[in-house]
């Protein structure tokens, strides 16, 4: 077996081996490296389970689209001449032909990976026959199609992202009853159109984009609504325009401060983020739904909260600490999501504090939010400090993903990092803490704190340059780091080199970058030849910096403010 492939079942050959167990209704249905039999799949798709993992070998991984109405060599392979059955009734179905758009689609919804992230919307066969005909009449529009291609080939995750906003935005518009259906069905699908008009090298960048980069990168909203009207849909060029748009005028691009936003426009803004932020990048893994749902709860008053709220039911994930109403009239706590089963939690009854499955216990369903309040970022950091100091890295990862939206620059060092070190190394001092989750803890931070420098440099313009020397054991330490990192978020950019580099080389760093200053900081006493040449160079004592570092902390100062620093300790 060469690799593996999530697939429809209706794709699914007999004899096809599952590459992972499978699970319906929390319980194991089949172990992986099972056969699928003629019996187990008809059961399968009893069972509403739409898509399957399955070993495919290199002669069985054919693209649908390259072999679909082609027959096949290898008998376990579907003949796409029969194509997929009828999803409106499997116990009644029989095979139809289906367009390739049709085809394509359901290969889409697998990539997707709609059992985690739509919850409950596509349970209901109809609804996905609905969005695979809507999907197909949409693209029997030449021009629709023709541009829908180009962005494909252009940046596959931004066609990803825009049929995700087609799916969640149409069944979700349909549930709040808008008129127009398919028209918006449309704009939803065509919404980030205006990204064939940015480069690729902004698109597809690895990390935060520079100020330049994302004035460039908000130019895609105009640049939709004039394709939009290129292509008769004036109507609607709205939503191709105005889904950055906020309530308090913090969006783009025209920094609307408006309470009266079509509802249709909302529902595209909502699920924007929802689809964006539930996604894998190269840069950012995703969030669980219910991560997503805290992460959106806390800009609800930049949103519109009521639909929020309507649009959690809809998808029937709720974030932890969420108070809910059970269809047995009682009130709950949502104690525990299972990224698993995300939409089996486990909660609690409020007044006898009884807990349990919601899937277990199949006779009561969770009916709708009562309210939900977002974890305060005193609850998640410290969340985050507990979750390293038991060595949870994978617990701690998905917190500061929750985190990171919710910080300045310098607020990462001060709040996060700094903090973090100072914890490790009192427990270390204590021997409260194994040396080897220390070190796996200690070595997380260090490469969280790199990233963030990575992404600092590049997206900074500098004020400053300087030029640092610094001991050699100082500056593989763990606060040396953070001052750097600290640097560049006051857009000082620091030449480092060590204290016993060659007069040569030193001044030839600081005249090439215009290294305005010179500090040396020093474990222990050393040559000060360079003084002799520059009247701008400065000493700071390791222990002197290592103070300052950690009072930042105590202190709760806004940033580094070096200068400062420099003023209190520095010596010429």
């Amino acid at each position: 077996m060469s690799n593996t492939v999530q697939i429809s079942i209706n794709d699914v050959a007999i004899g096809d081996i599952l590459s992972s167990d499978l699970f319906v209704d929390r319980k194991l249905f089949m172990k992986k490296d099972n056969s699928l039999t003629s019996k187990a799949i008809d059961l399968l798709k009893k069972n509403h389970i739409y898509f399957v993992t399955i070993y495919r070998s290199p002669h069985h991984a054919k693209h649908v689209n390259q072999t679909a109405g082609q027959p096949s060599s290898d008998k376990h392979t579907l003949d796409w001449d029969e194509l997929l059955l009828s999803v409106t009734d499997i116990s009644n179905s029989v095979p139809i032909p289906l367009a390739n758009s049709t085809v394509e689609f359901y290969s889409l919804l697998a990539e997707l990976d709609t059992e985690i992230r739509y919850g409950q919307i596509l349970k209901n066969e109809a609804d996905i026959l609905y969005l695979a005909d809507l999907y197909d009449q949409i693209l029997s529009n030449a021009p629709y199609k023709d541009y829908l291609t180009q962005l494909k080939n252009w940046d596959y995750y931004s066609y990803l992202h825009c049929i995700d906003a087609f799916i969640l935005g149409t069944l979700f518009a349909r549930k709040m009853r808008l008129k127009n259906l398919e028209r918006l069905a449309i704009g939803y699908l065509l919404h980030d159109i205006g990204k064939l008009k940015i480069p690729l090298v902004i698109l597809q960048k690895p990390s935060k984009l520079t100020r330049q980069e994302f004035e460039i990168m908000k130019k895609h909203t105009v640049e939709g609504e004039a394709i939009f009207k290129k292509l008769g849909l004036s109507d609607i060029a709205y939503l191709a325009k105005s889904h950055h748009e906020r309530k308090d005028g913090g969006g783009y691009p025209q920094y609307q401060y408006a309470h009266d936003f079509a509802m249709e426009l909302e529902i595209l803004q909502i699920i924007d983020v929802y689809s964006a932020i539930t996604m894998k990048r190269v840069y950012r893994d995703a969030l669980r739904a219910a991560d997503a749902f805290s992460l959106l709860y806390r800009d609800a008053h930049i949103l519109n909260s009521e639909l929020l709220t309507e649009f959690v039911d809809f998808i029937r994930i709720y974030p932890e600490n969420s108070i809910v109403l059970l269809s047995d009239g009682k009130l709950a706590i949502v104690e525990k999501n299972n990224p698993q089963f995300p939409t089996s939690p486990r909660v609690k009854y409020i007044d006898t504090r009884k807990a349990f499955h919601v899937s277990i216990n199949n006779h009561i369903k969770i009916k709708k939010l009562i309210s939900y309040q977002p974890e305060n970022l005193t609850q998640m950091l410290n969340n985050f400090y507990n979750e390293l100091v038991s060595a949870n890295v994978e617990n701690a990862k998905k917190t500061y993903l929750k985190l990171v939206d919710n910080f300045k620059g310098y607020e990462f060092y001060i709040k996060i990092f700094i903090p973090v070190y100072r914890i490790l190394n009192l427990l270390q001092m204590q021997k409260a803490i194994p040396e080897s989750r220390y070190q796996q803890v200690m070595s997380y931070i260090d490469e969280l704190m790199k990233k963030k420098i990575e992404e600092l440099i590049d997206h900074n313009d500098y004020d400053e340059h300087v030029l640092i020397l610094v001991d050699a054991a100082f500056q593989k330490q763990f606060l040396f780091t953070a001052l750097i990192g600290l640097m560049h978020t006051e857009r000082i950019f620091p030449h480092v080199l060590p204290t016993d580099a060659i007069l040569e080389e030193i001044l030839w760093i600081s005249n090439n970058n215009n290294c305005t200053k010179t500090y040396v900081i020093y474990d222990s006493e050393h040559p000060n030849t360079l003084l002799n040449y520059s009247p701008n160079t400065f000493k700071i004592s390791t222990n002197q910096l290592e103070q300052y570092m950690v009072n930042l902390t105590v202190e709760s100062k806004d940033a580094l403010q070096f200068h400062n620093l420099l003023d209190k300790f520095a010596s010429k």
